[in-house]
């Protein structure tokens, strides 16, 4: 039987007083096999909190009724933005959207909107598996800014694509295959801003194979211990192929 492992954690951060993140961590019904998500939301008045929750809930439901990964995105987007749409409190909200479904056999499919991201851990290696829809990737993509220089850029967090925000959204999509003592994580910007792709590498190859209750928990403690200015989600699967 495959073993899939999960762990998950948000934590508001040391600045802000609500957490806009949200996540999900769980098996599908049936032979689904398990879905992942994160999203950043955005607003005021709160509204990032609905964008995110109001995301992570119409995606749910959409993929346990059977629709297809990347409709089940553009279905979160049409409701998050019919609702900042018909309510003035919730005017201008939106949220990022990162999201993975693992089969029963190892194979992942991602869809991804926003600047959250997600990675995968094989070997000691971390590779980003994500494009950050954001001002500062397209000023590295250009060449206008290094790496280094994006991290601490005063725009750093306008994105140029997010859920809710239009009518409609482009959605990337890729697909990976899991291999045994792989690690796929997902996480907001709280994360990744805070801590270099080394520094996570790190992290997560500290602890013993599988045990991703330990890396959740470095990998969020170290991001607190770095600043934890803004919110900060992991959300982690550790997967060991036909193990018994």
């Amino acid at each position: 039987m495959p073993v899939l492992r999960l762990a998950a954690r948000t934590h508001p951060g040391w600045v802000r007083e609500n957490n806009e993140d949200a996540y999900l961590a769980e098996a599908l019904p049936g032979d689904g096999g398990w879905l992942l998500a994160v999203a950043d939301g955005m607003g005021g008045h709160r509204a990032g909190e609905v964008a995110s929750w109001l995301a992570l809930r119409t995606l749910r439901e959409c993929v346990v009724a059977g629709l297809p990964l990347a409709q089940a995105v553009v279905a979160a987007n049409q409701e998050v933005f019919r609702r900042q749409a018909g309510d003035p409190d919730l005017s201008g909200m939106g949220t990022t959207l990162t999201v993975a479904v693992i089969g029963r056999g190892g194979a992942v499919e991602l869809c991804h909107v926003g600047d959250s991201r997600a990675y995968l851990l094989r070997q000691g290696h971390l590779e980003r598996l994500t494009q950050d829809h954001s001002l500062v990737e397209e000023f590295v993509r250009n060449g206008a800014l290094t790496e280094q220089e994006a991290r601490r850029h005063p725009q750093r967090n306008l994105l140029t694509r997010a859920i809710g925000t239009d009518v409609s959204v482009p959605v990337d999509e890729t697909t990976v295959q899991l291999e045994p003592s792989d690690v796929l994580l997902l996480c907001s910007d709280g994360l990744s801003e805070a801590l270099p792709d080394s520094r996570l590498a790190d992290l997560l190859a500290a602890a013993g194979p599988g045990d991703v209750a330990l890396q959740v928990e470095a990998l969020i403690e170290a991001a607190l211990a770095a600043g934890g200015s803004d919110n900060i989600t992991a959300v982690l699967a550790w997967w060991d192929g036909d193990a018994p």
